[in-house]
């Protein structure tokens, strides 16, 4: 499964880099290591199923970034870990031989600084051929902490955490900031960045002398410049350091710019000297939560299909009324959030006793029943004649075939101008009285729960539906 996930994550993702991205990781063998780390990120979020011990979220990561977090330590290939065993992060005033810190915990999040070295043992990768990698080529990991704290910090690891502003405070928004990604002059790539990976290189200078204790520094294999004032627009005048962790009272920005050897005559916008061979490649969270999506909707429909075998049927949806809600109440609704608590079937005599969808832990810990819409027909629900579901008659788009249910994935809230059209301002699918017009975008996918856009629809500025058909 592992294995498949990490070839699957990576034909999606091989090709979502930018020109520069493909600039900087030009070098066969480094483009290769970089996209295999994030291949391996990926699968291992998306496969909480196959650990040795359950518990972890689809989406989480356990593996974090490896640093030496004991006096006398190195890297040991393996993730970093609280004295506790549990997933570690280090902090702004972090320095080597210091223990890693639970971001869950009681601790300024703004603070929290989640990197180090791949830990490749732990994602089953090749290592380094010395301890200390005195080559470069072993990436260095960057995560938000948001991937890495557990529900009682981030209750929707899901596309529903894009639409939460930032708070700095667990469950009364997003904890944690995302990290920066700027060009080669300063402008900004992206400022939702889930994980930054970032290649070394060889050292350019004598203060990155990779031996015990200065191999334990990021500033021994990572490098920052600085864009002048003055510079030909666009750009962002200032100094960015990749090795900067310890910056204060903003969010983790990184540069992603050509490597000095590669450019001949020296750029006019760089302070001199300047010498940099940094490779980046980074994950932005609408990617990152769209690859989760994938695997979050093949088990609901897993779920649905195994409840239609035992039952002869499938379940009702969570209440329709706003605001939305995965119970499912009196009268039954058949159109609404999927839901995922409470009797969504009803009871039927002489039949099998009712199994309600089986939606594994995972899936559920991770906010997905507050995610998805359903609509189910009439006549494939607990009250329909026996037997059912033998004429559906829902449509997606203009085709012949019919449905006897229809999942839609909602996507990104839509909260800045063009605005849905279904909501006059921003949805808000996470307020407490969010209804149907707070998670999808057309009138036809709101209107009657019968006719629904074409499946495959394309994006655009203000609509990202999309619709998958249940026979």
């Amino acid at each position: 499964m592992i294995i498949t996930l990490v070839v699957i994550l990576t034909m999606v993702f091989a090709p979502r880099l930018t020109l520069w991205q493909l600039h900087n990781a030009a070098d066969a063998r480094g483009y290769q290591r970089l996209i295999a780390a994030k291949a391996a990120i990926l699968a291992h979020a998306a496969n909480p199923g196959a650990d040795a011990n359950p518990g972890r979220r689809l989406g989480q990561i356990s593996f974090t970034p490896d640093l030496p977090a004991a006096a006398g330590a190195t890297f040991s290939g393996l993730a970093g870990q609280t004295l506790l065993g549990k997933p570690g992060c280090a902090t702004r005033t972090w320095t080597p031989g210091q223990p890693l810190i639970d971001p869950n915990g009681p601790v300024t999040k703004l603070d929290v600084r989640c990197f180090g070295r791949f830990p490749w043992l732990s994602y089953g990768l090749e290592g380094p051929s010395t301890d200390d990698d005195e080559g470069g080529t072993i990436p260095w990991m960057f995560l938000s902490a948001n991937l890495v704290v557990g529900s009682g910090c981030v209750a929707n690891l899901n596309p529903l955490l894009l639409s939460m502003p930032y708070t700095g405070a667990c469950l009364t928004g997003l904890p944690f900031p995302w990290l920066k990604v700027v060009d080669d002059r300063g402008n900004l790539l992206s400022s939702e960045v889930a994980i930054v990976l970032i290649l070394p290189g060889p050292p350019l200078n004598n203060a990155q002398q990779r031996m015990a204790p200065n191999d334990h520094s990021p500033a021994a294999y990572l490098e920052g410049l600085t864009v002048v004032a003055g510079c030909t627009a666009p750009c962002v005048p200032g100094t960015y350091n990749n090795a900067a962790y310890t910056v204060n009272g903003q969010a983790w920005t990184f540069i992603d710019a050509p490597p000095s050897t590669a450019l001949g005559p020296q750029p006019a916008y760089y302070q001199q000297p300047f010498a940099f061979n940094d490779r980046l490649i980074y994950i932005t969270a609408s990617e990152y939560f769209e690859a989760m999506e994938t695997r979050a909707r093949l088990a609901a429909l897993s779920a649905l299909s195994q409840f239609r075998k035992v039952n002869g049927y499938l379940p009702y949806s969570g209440d329709k009324t706003a605001p939305l809600s995965t119970a499912c109440g009196a009268p039954h609704s058949r159109f609404g959030l999927l839901g995922a608590t409470g009797n969504c079937g009803g009871t039927r005599p002489l039949t099998t006793p009712l199994i309600n969808p089986a939606y594994p832990t995972w899936y559920s810990a991770a906010g997905w029943g507050s995610y998805f819409i359903y609509a189910v027909d009439a006549g494939c629900v607990q009250t329909a004649t026996i037997p059912g579901c033998l004429t559906p008659s829902l449509q997606l788009g203009g085709v012949a075939t019919r449905y006897n249910a229809v999942l839609l994935s909602p996507g990104r809230a839509i909260q800045n101008a063009p605005y849905a059209v279904t909501k006059v301002g921003a949805q808000m699918p996470v307020s407490p009285g969010r209804g149907l017009v707070d998670f999808l975008d057309s009138l036809k996918n709101i209107t009657t729960g019968l006719v629904f856009d074409a499946a495959g629809t394309p994006p655009t500025a203000n609509y990202n539906d999309r619709m998958y058909g249940i026979p």
